[in-house]
């Protein structure tokens, strides 16, 4: 892949941002529809259009023994780049990869080829990282919020409500589908464009308002 000129980030400490960030990631992944804050980071050469955010979580889950991708409207070449010398991680088609970024405001339909794991190894399965407008609780929803998602199952007291602006509803659609075969299926990250993270496992079941 052609990397001349890419930038190689410095900002990101292996140890302490990398703790914090999972710290992050795995309260919003055993707590579906909590909104939570990532730790701000100083990237600096990030190409046009990239999200920021989402190279935090992918610095902190991805390295040698993973792979990524691209939704098909992101698979650029400076994209790619960027994350290659910025990753301990290979990229692969997106059937084949582990962690898949995606726009979450243009439904991809790529992403019904996500792996979904198999009875036997349901943890050889995709997460799905889709970079969306905003997050917020119910209580916290801003007036533009255009839709929100109902959460049931392990991890939620009873029902919890997240509010979510430029998330394409295909999405959730197409996520019930890939997850009717328990335990196999995807798990998403939902990553906004001020750096808030929520997770919903596949073990959620997600209804959309």
């Amino acid at each position: 892949m052609y990397t001349q000129g890419v930038v190689r980030e410095v900002a990101f400490d292996e140890v302490f941002d990398s703790q914090a960030i999972f710290r992050v990631l795995l309260d919003a992944l055993s707590r579906p529809g909590k909104v939570i804050q990532l730790p701000g980071i100083a990237w600096t050469g990030s190409p046009p259009g990239f999200p920021a955010a989402a190279l935090s979580v992918l610095k902190t889950l991805c390295d040698h023994r993973v792979s990524f991708s691209l939704g098909r409207p992101n698979e650029r070449r400076a994209w790619i780049s960027y994350l290659e010398v910025n990753l301990s991680t290979p990229f692969r088609r997106l059937e084949e990869a582990d962690f898949v970024l995606f726009d979450g405001a243009g439904f991809d339909e790529e992403f019904a080829y996500l792996k979904r794991g198999t009875p036997e190894f349901p943890e050889r399965s995709a997460t799905a990282l889709l970079c969306i407008g905003a997050l917020a609780d119910f209580q916290a929803a801003p007036v533009e919020t255009v839709r929100t998602l109902s959460l049931e199952g392990p991890g939620v007291e009873g029902r919890a409500a997240l509010a979510v602006s430029g998330l394409d509803g295909r999405y959730v659609d197409e996520r019930a589908r890939a997850n009717r075969f328990a335990p196999m299926g995807i798990d998403l990250i939902l990553v906004d464009e001020a750096g808030r993270v929520a997770g919903i496992p596949r073990s959620t079941r997600v209804e959309a308002a």
